[in-house]
């Protein structure tokens, strides 16, 4: 039985409320983080990696509220308050972009409202993973103004990845069982190098066990490889023109960086960065010491008031 510790960062502003809303048979938990400048620069809309949740983000809302930019974030469902108990990893691939469509309008609507701010979708892990896909196939990829992508899960690590026995099984017993779910093994010294925010994440109980169904799991890996293999090039026909980062760090050992090297390879966009973090592990903009943090930070901050 874990015990819960206290959250390492201290916010430096204001934690909102956290707020919820009814959607298509899901009470979903979000919070809005506002600006604290006076001048609103843009938003963003985070998406969340596999089993995460709004808090794991404090540090990261918070330092762009500080730099000027709101953020919204939603517990996808599957996780989080969205989806306790027995309802932990239960969503499928359709739930998943309909949701975040939902979110997104919710969204556009609000930032045209307050004088047409720039909407930026940013995701990490298994988010990133969705943010990409989202550039390539979603309803609203042109009203975007920019694509940011953390360690996105497009091809899991060597050391991460199932065996191959697990990969061929895994769409059949997802089809049959696609509710089931499965300890999948929090990987703590993958995720970050730093032993404050490993002990934080290994206590936390909305974060471990860190249970998936057979569906997610399947669907947040074909989702990746659709990026990777760019079959009937996918990715080059369909990407949208837009800004678009991904930023990871170089010893991750959860998604491989050569994932996102390949991605920026195939990517048709007229802007586009890659930027890999020696030294830093899987959860550089969430869980990663100070220092890293900071590096990566300062980066994200520069794009983004580059492209306002």
């Amino acid at each position: 039985m874990t015990k819960e510790v206290e959250y390492p960062y201290k916010v430096k502003g204001e934690i909102p409320a956290l707020q919820f809303e009814e959607f298509n048979g899901a009470k979903f938990g979000y919070m809005f983080w506002p600006s604290n400048e006076k001048v609103v620069k843009g938003r963003l809309l985070l998406i969340h990696g596999f089993g995460e949740y709004t808090k794991i983000y404090y540090r990261l809302m918070d330092h762009l509220s500080m730099s000027g930019y709101e953020t919204f974030m939603f517990d996808q469902r599957g996780s989080g308050v969205t989806s306790p108990g027995k309802q932990k990893g239960v969503t499928n691939e359709y739930h998943t972009f309909n949701d975040l469509d939902h979110f997104i309008a919710k969204n556009l609507e609000e930032c045209q409202e307050n004088n047409n701010v720039p909407l930026f979708l940013w995701g990490h892990s298994m988010g990133g993973g969705i943010c990409l896909n989202y550039g390539c196939q979603g309803k609203y990829k042109e009203k975007i103004h920019g694509y940011i992508a953390s360690g996105p899960l497009i091809i899991l690590h060597p050391h991460s990845a199932p065996n191959k026995l697990s990969q061929i099984m895994l769409p059949m017993v997802a089809k049959m069982l696609p509710k089931m779910r499965v300890d999948t093994a929090l990987d703590l010294k993958g995720i970050t190098s730093d032993d404050t925010y490993r002990s934080f994440l290994g206590n936390d109980p909305m974060s471990v066990p860190l249970y998936g169904s057979f569906r997610q799991v399947c669907d947040f890996l074909e989702r990746g490889k659709k990026l990777y293999y760019d079959k009937d090039q996918y990715v080059e026909k369909t990407f949208v023109d837009k800004p678009v980062i991904i930023m990871h760090g170089q010893d991750d050992m959860i998604n491989d960086p050569k994932g996102s090297a390949k991605f920026i390879e195939v990517c048709p966009s007229n802007d586009k960065q890659l930027k890999f973090y020696p030294g830093l592990r899987h959860s550089i903009l969430s869980l990663e010491t100070d220092e890293g943090f900071a590096s990566v930070y300062s980066d994200l901050k520069m794009w983004l008031d580059s492209h306002i």
